[in-house]
């Protein structure tokens, strides 16, 4: 059985967002879609609350993240508040830790460039993970993991402000970041908002899924 999952993004201009991403991201059109490499993407309009969502972010796979970075500056691409001072790392990650930043998608939806750090093999620009937010990471990881998502890894992350508990699940080769922040399973209102990437949009699942906190995945 074929399976792919990529986000659809809802904007209220998404002529303007197409072209943001084309101009600073480096994706291009094929018919509804917009690709890079193997990130697939749909855009859609809609009435959005400037919030983020259960579905916060679009992690970018990249070869090395301070070259994809300044690449996409010199694009037009800005530096987005979540990483104001520009590359991280999350050293728990993998083998070796990853580098990562976030910069603004269209009308201020996140965007990560993400690279795992050597040994691990340089990545080309594509699909690296969906990153969802969850005040409960319990049963949202039992939610994909019943639709027939695999576990990839799952990793708690001791930070001052507190646990956050991490897990990366696949379908297919594409990739969901499952992740629970002190703040937010303190308060589940904070996932709240309709949020930018709206919903998941899955080839292998044959009708409309809905899961905790509102996750939802549509058929193809």
């Amino acid at each position: 059985m074929s399976r792919a999952l990529f986000p659809e993004l809802v904007l209220q201009d998404p002529e303007a967002g197409a072209l943001l991403l084309e101009r600073v991201f480096g994706f291009s059109r094929h018919g509804q879609e917009l690709r890079l490499g193997s990130q697939r993407l749909l855009v859609s309009g809609g009435e959005i609350d400037g919030r983020h969502g259960r579905i916060d972010h679009l992690a970018l796979s990249v070869p090395e993240v301070p070259a994809a970075l300044a690449e996409c500056i010199a694009r037009g691409g800005r530096l987005s508040p979540a990483t104001p001072d520009g590359p991280l790392t999350i050293s728990e990650f993998w083998q070796a830790g990853v580098d990562y930043v976030f910069l603004d998608g269209p009308e201020g939806s996140k965007v990560e460039l993400i690279a795992r750090r050597s040994p691990a093999p340089r990545a080309e620009w594509g699909h690296d993970h969906i990153g969802i937010s969850c005040a409960d990471l319990r049963p949202m990881r039992e939610f994909f993991l019943g639709l027939g998502f695999e576990e990839r890894a799952a990793v708690t992350l001791d930070r001052p402000e507190g646990r956050v508990d991490v897990a990366f699940l696949a379908w297919g080769d594409d990739v969901v970041e499952l992740y629970c922040l002190p703040e937010t399973r303190a308060d589940a209102s904070l996932n709240s908002g309709a949020g930018f990437l709206r919903r998941l949009r899955a080839e292998g699942i044959d009708e409309r899924q809905v899961g905790p906190e509102g996750v939802e995945i549509l058929p193809l």
